[in-house]
């Protein structure tokens, strides 16, 4: 099993992203009932609650002005017009983000470690291990959040100050329009979230499999490892994003075509199926950008 692991992270020293696709199917094969398991009992919750949301904005759409309306009167009509689906989605996904995803993150990645490592899979001690590392995961994933929010707090900030800025200089702001603004400084921020989002996925393993390193520390080592191989990170996550995002639009078009009931568990096996599969890609990736 050495022989082989070493063989394997040799094949993947250049950090091809079809090697490791190759090697991310080959690891799942290998040990089947394990992450299968992994992704039934602990991915498929979050799947579960997303369609749930989408179920519920179908079947009563007066949700969004209810939320609407009660935002306003909390806030005195002093907040900016949201995307309130998108609010009710996140509150709906909550729970189940921040307990089944961070827990099924954490077998997936010891999954991934003990077998590198030779080690017998048990799930019981799989559980267990993921439970003591739920809080650093939380931890990191904090962290990333708070990037995150900086970032769109950011993007806020210089669409209020752009236009005085372009008259500043001469630029008429008019002609540019909000969408040209927008546009101009929507390219930086897509590459820095695009950014954020790969370190943050990196940091995660690192969280798991590093007892020293969590939160912070966790991103910033992140950072350092993947220097200069953010690319093959960046490929795989625009990738897992599609299948993710074809997933749910599926899941929305049968909504609104009439769903039958045996087509809902299959399309939170595939969702949970990609989740799996997107996290066993990064620790291989970790173990690649390692050797």
């Amino acid at each position: 099993m050495a022989r082989r692991t070493s063989q394997v992270l040799h094949s993947i020293y250049l950090i091809n992203t079809i090697e490791i696709v190759r090697e991310t199917i080959r690891l799942i094969l290998l040990h089947p009932t394990h992450f299968h398991s992994i992704s039934v009992f602990l991915f498929s919750p979050i799947p579960a609650s997303l369609f749930f949301s989408h179920f519920l904005l179908h079947r009563f759409p007066e949700i969004p002005p209810l939320a609407t309306t009660f935002v306003d009167r909390f806030f005195e009509n002093r907040l900016p017009n949201f995307q309130y689906k998108t609010i009710v989605h996140i509150v709906i996904c909550i729970p189940s983000s921040i307990t089944f995803s961070l827990l099924g993150r954490a077998a997936t990645i010891q999954a991934v470690s003990d077998s590198y490592n030779g080690i017998n899979l048990d799930g019981r001690r799989l559980l267990m291990r993921s439970g003591s590392a739920w809080i650093k995961l939380l931890h990191t994933t904090s962290w990333e959040l708070l990037i995150i929010l900086g970032l769109f707090g950011a993007m806020a900030v210089g669409l209020a100050s752009a236009p005085k800025i372009l008259d500043k200089y001469g630029i008429c702001s008019v002609t540019m329009g909000f969408w040209g603004t927008l546009g101009l400084l929507g390219i930086p921020f897509c590459l820095i979230f695009a950014q954020v989002t790969v370190v943050g996925n990196m940091a995660n393993v690192i969280s798991v499999l590093e007892s020293e390193s969590c939160g912070l520390g966790s991103l910033w080592k992140a950072k350092n490892l993947m220097e200069g191989r953010r690319q093959t990170g960046l490929v795989m996550a625009l990738l897992s994003n599609i299948g993710l995002r074809l997933v749910e639009c599926l899941f929305q078009l049968r909504i609104c075509r009439g769903i039958c009931m045996w087509e809902i568990p299959v399309l939170i096996s595939m969702y949970s199926s990609l989740l799996l599969l997107e996290t066993v890609m990064n620790v291989v990736l970790y173990y690649a950008c390692k050797s």
